[in-house]
């Protein structure tokens, strides 16, 4: 019986984990320090292959397309 009620608490602590990380909001990015900069990624850490882009415009304006990979180098647009 108490095997049982072991089981249970520990289930009940896992849900509650996983509900509050599914709740919570996405992980916050500084929009602002992004503006004006371009990002390009790579499938490895050679930077032979491009498999990912992303820019933040000098007005902010967001658009990306691919996969984003820790594979990347950053550039300013000059804003």
């Amino acid at each position: 019986m108490r095997n049982n009620r072991r089981l249970l608490l520990a289930l009940a602590l896992c849900l509650t984990l996983a509900a509050t990380f599914l709740a919570a909001p996405p992980r916050a990015q500084a929009v602002i320090g992004r503006c004006g900069h371009e990002w390009f990624y790579y499938s490895d850490a050679t930077h032979t292959t491009q498999v990912g882009y992303e820019v933040y415009e000098c007005n902010c304006y967001h658009a990306s397309w691919g996969v984003h990979t820790v594979y990347s180098t950053i550039d300013s647009l000059g804003c």
